[in-house]
């Protein structure tokens, strides 16, 4: 009995990871493509800085080359307390660049991103709301596509692609590679009927919609997940059929990686540190799936240095992994014209669910830091 528990097990997580990746994968192929391009809607966009000095000038240059009527759209920069050169960068932006509807706003009292965002949405005078992060750069055509997914879908909240701009070396290329499936696998939930993730540096939200939520919806007394608390609680308030992904290249969103692996660390155990407030099911179901199917990657392989047996385990577990996850990422790849980086699925998959892992665990006890201050989690 015991020993049929110790098969039947693993095959069931295995299992369900494939179910769930297929799901994803469906998801993907279910978005569709962009709506017609419409520049009629008055929109703000949002973008909360702390101590963005040396990128925020090309994330305001590629707000100012939007292909979008400038009487249409509004930017609002937000400084939440930045010690550096932040502010006066976006001054002097402000000055060479007068026919942008530019304004810096200064945090007061509160500190950190969703406080940033609470303020700028208290002065924003659009219908809709977009948001990105400083250290991003947005494609020409950003605003003119995330509108037009909203109002052609009739959709109350957004979520757009973002991805690496120009990956240098193994190390960011390792990042790009994870971060897409990342990105791949919240379009493909949203896709599928189920929003499980989106990403604060590419959304966007109708104002009325906004207005209408109950209670704290940006989970503020939670330092991170801005972006994923707003969406649940849109989803909760309209329901899956209002919430859309931008499967749009116009509306790419340019990233950076980390720049060290001490900063990837955090910046995952900052993501990793607001799970313990998810109360929706299927996010909570899939997170356990695939936080399962890692932790078998792992426990396989170690213990397969001892016992030789689990070495067979391994090998199986590994290679279905690495086909479900193919399935998820090459649809993405394409359509982020980055194909030529899954064939680091095959070495990485080791290296990924050992860390994933283990900062799934440690995401529940060890503060992480960001922008020199403590996270708080749930």
């Amino acid at each position: 009995m015991i020993a049929s528990a110790h098969i039947l097990i693993p095959l069931l997580i295995a299992a369900a990871y494939v179910l769930l990746m297929a799901l994803l994968v469906k998801g993907w192929s279910q978005l569709g493509r962009c709506p017609p391009i419409k520049q009629t809607a008055r929109v703000s966009v949002i973008i909360a800085a702390r101590n963005e000095a040396d990128n925020i000038g090309l994330c305001l240059q590629s707000l100012a080359d939007q292909h979008y009527p400038r009487n249409r759209f509004e930017v609002l920069v937000v400084d939440d307390y930045s010690t550096d050169q932040t502010a006066a960068t976006v001054e002097g932006f402000i000055r060479q660049n007068t026919e942008v509807d530019l304004h810096l706003i200064r945090q007061t009292g509160q500190t950190g991103k969703k406080a940033a965002i609470a303020l700028a949405l208290q002065q924003a005078r659009g219908v809709y709301i977009l948001t990105t992060d400083a250290d991003c750069e947005v494609s020409p055509g950003w605003i003119a596509a995330m509108v037009s997914v909203m109002e052609g879908r009739q959709a109350v909240f957004v979520s757009g692609p973002v991805t690496f701009k120009d990956p240098a070396g193994l190390f960011q290329q390792l990042q790009d590679l994870e971060f897409m499936s990342l990105v791949a696998s919240g379009a493909g939930s949203i896709g599928a009927g189920f929003p499980l993730m989106c990403n604060g540096a590419n959304l966007g939200f109708s104002m009325e919609a906004y207005r209408s939520l109950q209670g704290d919806a940006l989970r503020q007394q939670i330092a991170s997940g801005d972006d994923v608390f707003l969406m649940l609680s849109m989803l909760n308030r309209f329901g899956s059929d209002k919430i859309a992904f931008a499967r749009c290249r116009d509306a790419l969103v340019f990233t950076r990686p980390a720049g060290t692996p001490v900063g990837f660390i955090n910046q995952r155990l900052r993501w990793a540190s607001k799970s313990r407030a998810y109360r929706n099911f299927p996010l909570i179901l899939s997170a356990m799936i695939v936080f399962f199917m890692n932790a078998m990657l792992v426990f396989s392989l170690v213990a397969g240095l001892f016992t030789p047996r689990f070495l067979m385990w391994f090998l199986l577990v590994y290679l279905v992994k690495i086909f479900a996850d193919l399935m998820v990422l090459t649809g993405f790849a394409r359509f982020a014209q980055k194909p030529g980086l899954l064939w680091l699925v095959v070495p990485s998959e080791p290296l990924v669910a050992f860390y994933t892992t283990l900062v799934a665990l440690a995401g529940q006890v060890v503060p992480a830091r960001w922008k020199d201050r403590r996270v708080r989690g749930g």
